[in-house]
């Protein structure tokens, strides 16, 4: 399938300015001006030839040998090909927890009960969770900053040797495609941190279980491992791919009077530290609370002119809230669609959250129902910018507006061609093409 260009003269079209699908897009695209439009198109297949859209395309400069291509079908496999990186082909779903899943929020099985009791000075985790839930307060802070609780250094060290068996490294120059809708992992923390040229597309990555998280004062208990970590890396692609949980989120007793949330996952798919060039399509995010956190903090030595994000055509699905939150950060957000229905296990806070020096632009996206507000900030002076455009807002509350600055003319020129879909066809082709195995793979 080829690109048909048609060249527009008057910058007032900026922003009909539109470019081929991801299935399509080439580096060398990323050059072209703003005023060039093309027709939109469904991507038709996925391959480990084709190359990034949206800001990951800028500079992506992947040095990969397509000949050596290897599939994998167990974790034994996968860490094997990872240490050399290139095109690797991913069958049927990996565990990497070794069994300890288990199968409800909270709950043991032998597989982890055996862990807990080679790892420390419990017998079972049941054990374990009673005791360092009844060691915590509300006021504990396990999280370093203190105070801390008793248990705090064996919290420490299991959380830290379960994410050493769970995690998958991806290094630079790394193609990961899964094969099928159920290709992918189950139980896996995915980092990809301090690399470049990375690219993960049609893989279900379900249930980063975290089963020692960490008290927080005001929060709770908090998990630690993002299902996919994305950390000081730039040109990273992620492409229907389809984030999800399945297991529930128990309660316990702090200090044991105290009912609180057992909070088991993180980030579904978390964006901090020094990245740039990072683009997240026709993905789908489901059953989950923070979904996407961009920026970590608002202490981050960073300018939102140096950290660029893409999001095009996702379908968040009974999501909480970050879908995503933004600070310090560039982002062009368009075509995706947002949606909670009646008996999601999260209740619904807002969507975009547009926080301390974000820069947003937001191009034909449908906020739907179900979801509490479309927009959210900062009632303080760390605000972030909005320019919205082509928007359909059908959320419960609206915007909350007083949070957030508001432009009414673009926020930065995107240097890549893109191709739009009216907000209204939004819902229907989101739904029908965002995920894992919604279009073949061709080896």
């Amino acid at each position: 399938m080829k690109k048909t260009f048609s060249l527009y003269a008057s910058a007032l079209l900026f922003s009909l300015s539109i470019a081929a699908c991801s299935s399509t897009t080439k580096a060398s695209a990323a050059t072209t001006t703003k005023n060039e439009r093309v027709p939109f198109a469904r991507p038709e297949s996925i391959s480990a030839s084709q190359l990034p859209d949206g800001f990951a395309s800028t500079n992506f400069s992947s040095k990969v040998d397509f000949s050596s291509a290897k599939t994998v079908s167990t974790k034994e496999e996968l860490r094997s090909a990872l240490r050399k990186g290139g095109v690797i082909y991913v069958n049927g779903m990996i565990d990497m927890s070794d069994g300890m899943l288990p199968s409800e929020g909270g709950a043991s099985n032998a597989a982890l009960d055996a862990f807990v009791k080679k790892h420390s000075r419990f017998s079972t985790y049941k054990e374990y969770k009673d005791a360092y839930a009844a060691a915590c307060t509300t006021s504990t802070n396990d999280d370093s900053k203190g105070p801390q609780s008793s248990m705090y250094t064996t919290m420490h060290d299991l959380n830290l040797t379960y994410r050493d068996v769970i995690q998958v490294a991806i290094r630079s120059n790394t193609i990961l495609i899964g094969l099928t809708s159920e290709s992918g992992f189950s139980g896996a923390t995915i980092s990809i941190n301090g690399v470049s040229n990375v690219i993960l597309r049609n893989l279900t990555i379900r249930d980063a279980y975290d089963p020692f998280p960490h008290h927080e004062a005001n929060d709770g208990y908090n998990a630690q491992h993002d299902t996919v970590a994305i950390q000081g890396s730039k040109n990273i692609w992620v492409d229907h791919c389809t984030f999800a949980d399945t297991i529930n989120v128990s309660h316990v007793l702090t200090a044991g009077k105290n009912d609180k949330k057992w909070q088991t996952f993180d980030g579904l798919c978390d964006i901090t530290n020094g990245n740039d060039n990072i683009t997240i399509s026709y993905c789908k995010f489901m059953n989950h609370d923070k979904t996407m956190l961009i920026g970590s903090s608002d202490s981050e030595s960073i300018k939102p002119e140096n950290r660029h994000i893409t999001l095009h055509h996702n379908y968040f699905y009974n999501c909480g809230q970050r879908l995503p939150m933004v600070r310090l950060t560039t982002v062009h957000t368009y075509n995706n669609f947002f949606e909670v229905a009646k008996d999601a296990p999260y209740k619904s806070n807002y969507a975009l959250g547009v926080r301390y020096n974000a820069l947003i632009q937001s191009e034909n996206n449908y906020y739907g129902s179900g979801t509490s507000y479309s927009f959210s900030g900062y009632s303080g002076s760390k605000q972030g910018t909005v320019y919205s455009i082509g928007d359909i807002d059908k959320t419960t509350n609206g915007k909350k507006t007083g949070q957030y600055k508001v432009s009414k003319s673009p926020l930065f020129t995107i240097p890549y061609t893109y191709a739009t879909i009216t907000a209204e066809e939004v819902p229907d082709y989101v739904k029908a093409n965002a995920g894992a195995g919604m279009i073949p793979v061709v080896q």
